[in-house]
């Protein structure tokens, strides 16, 4: 019995197919995740009793995008004689799936957090890793260099004590009170290697190895090493910077000072500055000052 006799004694079992047909609409296809595109599908398949494996195939084949038809543009021009469903539901998971290799190159250099918030971008990761088995204080490393810097230094405190999950909600909250914050420049500009360079270290044919493992150990306890020596530089500077501008206050201070009292020039006679400069033509003067005691000419006049 060929796959179309099956549909014609199966449509009592569709429901009203023509009705399905009219209110069924299956959401755009996604290549991101494929596997978790055909739950919802298979799902509004059972709700409207849709059994038929051609049925069920076209309505698959009508939510592709061109570019993914494209990739299994063989079943689409030659269908298979049975299993019509199954076979292109099977074959779009594999040709369109991220492989493992690209998988582990997206989740140690390419996934950032962009605008999604730390808890989403956390649920990414766990999905970029899938089976594969990685120590939760390596995992938790990678999550956090994804982190704007200030975020990564207000959970420095906390990241030994709580787990992961725990970490990307504080870091969600603390996004949404300071959602436009800056990093610390003098941090961002010699921050820890992002993870690519982590990755640069190993190649990922060996992503489940120990020695990998190990690496990554050795790598993490460098970085942090260099965030904690980075801080207390940053701090230093900070410290420099106010002992310079408190230094250079009391300069200015004092030299207006001295430029606003002339000085008493201990000249024979003890002329103060005015007649030591101008002498009879002085038109002030300055005490103590004997110019007037020493019976010179001009005392009265300086005297005003």
């Amino acid at each position: 019995m060929t796959d179309d006799q099956g549909t014609s004694k199966k449509q009592g079992q569709d429901v009203n197919p023509h009705l399905a047909a009219v209110s069924i609409k299956l959401p755009p296809f996604w290549p991101k995740d494929p596997t978790i595109w055909f739950a919802p599908v298979e799902a509004q398949f059972t709700t409207r009793g849709i059994t038929s494996q051609s049925t069920k195939f076209a309505y698959v084949v009508a939510s592709l995008q061109p570019e993914i038809a494209e990739e299994v543009r063989d079943l689409l021009i030659t269908p298979p004689e049975e299993n019509l469903y199954d076979k292109i539901k099977t074959q779009l998971i594999e040709r369109t799936s991220t492989s493992e290799q690209k998988r582990l190159h997206q989740l140690l250099i390419s996934e950032e957090l962009g605008d999604q918030k730390p808890s989403q971008l956390l649920r990414r990761m766990r999905q970029l890793l899938g089976e594969r088995q990685l120590e939760d204080s390596i995992f938790k490393t990678l999550f956090l260099q994804r982190l704007p810097t200030n975020v990564q230094l207000i959970l420095a405190s906390t990241r030994d004590t709580v787990d992961t999950e725990q970490l990307s909600l504080i870091a969600d909250k603390i996004l949404e009170v300071t959602p436009n914050v800056s990093s610390v420049a003098a941090i961002t500009k010699s921050s820890p290697p992002p993870a690519n360079v982590v990755a640069a270290n190993f190649s990922p044919s060996i992503a489940n190895s120990s020695s990998e493992i190990d690496e990554l150990r050795s790598l993490v306890s460098k970085l942090t090493t260099k965030v904690d020596a980075l801080t207390d530089q940053l701090a230093q500077r900070s410290r420099a910077r106010s002992r310079d501008r408190a230094y250079r206050g009391k300069r200015q201070f004092s030299r207006s000072r001295s430029k606003s009292r002339p000085r008493f020039y201990e000249k024979p006679g003890g002329y103060c500055w005015y007649h030591f400069k101008f002498g009879k033509k002085a038109e002030k003067c300055i005490p103590p000052c004997s110019y007037g005691k020493s019976g010179e000419q001009g005392n009265n006049k300086a005297s005003d």
